[in-house]
């Protein structure tokens, strides 16, 4: 029962968190992307790059630059469909807004709103999908659980469940470090 709560806490914290954000900036501002150790001079990139590693021990890096509202902004491949995502570390899990969730197929009439969400908003209900694949740049993730937002939220969230899939991540200069 306290996992539930907590669950439901940190969901509640990321909406909350999300819609605070967009009301102060332009989330549609991409970040920029770099190779790892070699800064991109571009501007709103909205296509995504990964370094090859210097070493077989290293593993494989992304880096996403902040936009200029301070937060960092993904585009992503999912089941085939280009995403957008804010990566927002308070949120337990990937969730989708309604629109995108349309764009994968979940249409709202045949999704079970089952989850119960307690936000800075007031109580939203999410409803549990499988992605088959999530890919950034060259980067796969495969069978994802995430949940689509009932209520209307602006963009997608990807949460701390996307992150555990990881090596590891990194927010340095105003950069944020993908490594797996």
């Amino acid at each position: 029962m306290l996992a539930l709560a907590l669950r439901y806490l940190m969901v509640a914290v990321a909406v909350g968190a999300g819609f605070a954000m967009l009301q102060g900036g332009d989330w549609r501002e991409r970040a920029t992307t770099t190779r790892a150790g070699k800064p991109s001079t571009a501007r709103n990139a909205s296509h995504a790059t990964a370094a090859q590693p210097t070493s077989e021990s290293e593993g494989w890096e992304y880096v996403v630059e902040a936009g200029s509202h301070g937060h960092f902004v993904i585009d992503a491949v999912v089941n085939g469909v280009p995403l957008t995502f804010l990566l927002d570390t308070g949120a337990s899990e990937i969730v989708l807004t309604l629109d995108d969730a349309r764009q994968l197929g979940f249409l709202p009439q045949s999704l079970e709103f089952s989850q119960r969400f307690r936000t800075a908003n007031g109580e939203v209900r999410g409803a549990p999908v499988r992605l088959r694949e999530l890919r950034i740049g060259q980067f796969s993730l495969y069978d994802l659980d995430a949940s689509v937002n009932e209520a209307p939220l602006a963009i997608s969230l990807l949460g701390m469940s996307f992150l555990d899939r990881l090596n590891g991540y990194q927010v340095k200069d105003g950069r944020l470090i993908l490594r797996w």
